[in-house]
């Protein structure tokens, strides 16, 4: 009897074992060492594809899912996972062929729709996300992730954040360690101000899952904003860019009105603009010292391990008493400095020449102002037009039945 043949592991049963508990590296060694007896095999290499895929190593997924799909033209879960490596790979034409494909071989399956809203989501076409997600629920009801997609698609107002967090919770309920939920909780905690419980939640989707980078940028946000001093610093800044976000909310909600208010907001425009160059002229140099004095206390508060080494000279590694006393000297120097300057009219501007800066600057700003509005409006009506033009490609896969209208069909009445 052949002894090597007796105490072969079985590399379908290792593989499929430490998928289910989600242990990719162990996956994708047992998928390789299968791999390298049978180096044809479709589902060893499918097995490798699928740990890629979940390490984030989507170029070498690739090469194995393209020898499955030689093999298995009719694996509709390695059409899913090469519409998942095409989309991070910025190939969305490509992302949606392949999901397309999963769906027409099997359309019973809750995560080739799932894949589809998060996608969609991901790309601004909401109309095709919410219906793709309410697909998935349909098929799978209580799957935690597909009802977290299916809030999350949801349209954001401050009257929905109660009930947006009432439905996490209850999703959270099936699946206590889910880490997106619980960053998705605190992301609504965040809209109403509450930082501790946003805080709290982060901490959590962070020890669920302490690899994701989102969890730790938020993490580091809601730290930063419980910080008193940093917020005193940014209160100025905060409140004027919330005097701009009410007049656009305003428009949103009632034009006549926002027209009304037109020449108010001119008149005071130039102050709004004039409190904003101040800010950014005395205060934000300031901020910027202080985040960079203290920034390793905040990120070793968000978890991040060697946080308070490195830095010039060490810095981070000196007690916060000796950093706040440095930054109390560069405070008192640099706005010491202003007020020599300004009393003692030290290589300042006449007042014709200061006139004139002033009308310059207001100009360069109102000119850079606007440059970015016009190109954040361009590129929303871009990413609308391409998110409706992809929602009309989508309807025959999410209407089956729905005959489309012709052009001089939309004048006629419904009977």
């Amino acid at each position: 009897m052949n002894s090597e043949g007796t105490d072969a592991p079985d590399y379908g049963v290792l593989t499929q074992r430490f998928i289910s508990s989600k242990q990719w590296d162990r996956a994708l060694s047992a998928a390789r060492e299968w791999l390298g007896k049978e180096p044809e095999n479709v589902r060893a290499h499918r097995a490798a594809a699928q740990s890629l895929v979940n390490l984030e190593r989507h170029a070498e997924a690739r090469t194995h899912l393209e020898k499955v799909l030689a093999g298995k033209p009719n694996d509709g879960f390695a059409h899913r996972l090469m519409s998942m490596v095409h989309f991070q790979e910025k190939r969305f034409k490509q992302a949606d062929e392949s999901i397309q494909r999963a769906i027409a071989i099997d359309p019973q399956d809750a995560f080739h729709w799932h894949h589809l809203a998060r996608m969609s989501y991901q790309q601004g076409d909401s109309v095709t996300a919410r219906k793709s997600a309410e697909k998935a629920r349909e098929l799978n009801p209580r799957d935690p992730d597909i009802l977290n997609l299916v809030i999350l698609c949801e349209p954001n107002s401050p009257d929905m954040v109660p009930r947006k967090i009432r439905r996490y919770e209850e999703a959270l309920a099936l699946d206590p360690e889910n880490a997106y939920l619980h960053n998705n909780i605190g992301v609504q905690y965040l809209a109403l101000k509450d930082q501790a419980k946003a805080e709290e939640c982060f901490r959590r989707a962070l020890f669920f899952n302490p690899s994701v980078k989102l969890f730790q940028r938020n993490l580091l946000i809601t730290v930063k904003q419980r910080d008193a001093f940093y917020r005193a610093l940014c209160a100025p800044k905060d409140m004027l860019f919330k005097l701009l976000g009410g007049f656009a909310r305003v428009g949103r909600r009632n034009i006549l009105l926002y027209l009304l208010m037109i020449p108010v907001w001119l008149i005071a425009f130039r102050f709004i603009l004039t409190g904003l160059a101040l800010w950014f002229t005395l205060v934000w140099p300031l901020t910027k010292v202080y985040e960079y004095l203290t920034i390793g206390d905040i990120r070793a508060q968000a978890g991040e391990l060697g946080a308070r080494r490195g830095g010039l000279f060490g810095y981070r590694k000196w007690s916060v008493n000796v950093r706040l006393s440095l930054f109390a000297v560069i405070l008192v120097l640099f706005w010491g400095g202003l007020v020599f300057a300004v009393m003692n009219n030290a290589g300042l501007p006449s007042r014709d020449d200061a006139v004139v800066l002033y009308v310059v600057l207001f100009a360069i700003i109102i000119f850079l102002l606007a440059a970015a509005w016009l190109r954040a409006k361009l590129k929303q009506r871009v990413r609308a037009a391409a998110a409706r033009k992809r929602a009309r490609r989508f309807e025959n896969i999410l209407h089956p039945g729905l005959k489309k209208r012709r052009w001089w069909q939309i004048f006629r009445r419904h009977t």
